[in-house]
């Protein structure tokens, strides 16, 4: 069975998003954190979004020559959303998800395949951890502090327990911290 696994950068202060900076953006990438995104990106069964993320990276993607493009690319995605019309139109090998969250997601699991990557944004991420959806988060952490913004975490409806598998440290200031829902 296929696993959910979160990517998502955050501020030292645990904010995904701001009108002050963007914590995806607002330190720039080192080389090998880049490799280390590519290697693990390019070996995805499924990138996972919500609508405003599809709707931004879908005008980007398709005519970016970055290094990510071709994963991004070549790789299928689902834009979880009751309002998008055609994806496949906008970003080839798309498709919409307009079921219930849980229910949709049971099913990328069961189909075969790699593990599938959530992108986000913040409110789609935020439903899949309260919804105990997601099986792995690599949260980049990003040698910065926000102050205010948007939580990623804000929509929990109890605190949830995590074990760490693995904490890597970037020449950039981001450690990557993964982690695994601990199940009693």
């Amino acid at each position: 069975m296929r696993e959910v696994i979160l990517y998502m950068s955050m501020s030292l202060d645990g904010l995904v998003d701001g009108d002050r900076e963007h914590p995806g953006t607002a330190i720039p990438e080192s080389s090998e954190l880049k490799q280390w995104k590519l290697d693990r990106i390019s070996e995805a069964g499924a990138h996972l979004m919500g609508r405003v993320t599809y709707e931004q990276m879908s005008s980007y993607w398709p005519h970016s020559n970055d290094p990510y493009a071709a994963p991004m690319n070549e790789i299928p995605k689902i834009a979880f959303s009751t309002t998008l019309s055609d994806a496949e139109a906008s970003w080839p090998v798309s498709r919409v998800a307009r079921g219930e969250l849980a229910a949709e997601i049971a099913a990328i699991k069961a189909e075969p395949g790699p593990d599938v990557i959530a992108w986000g944004g913040a409110r789609f991420a935020g439903a899949l951890a309260a919804a105990d959806l997601i099986d792995e988060y690599r949260l980049f952490i990003q040698p910065l502090l926000l102050g205010r913004g948007q939580a990623l975490f804000d929509q929990l409806p109890q605190s949830r327990h995590l074990n760490l598998v693995e904490a890597i440290p970037f020449s950039n200031g981001v450690v990557v911290h993964t982690y695994r829902p601990q199940h009693a």
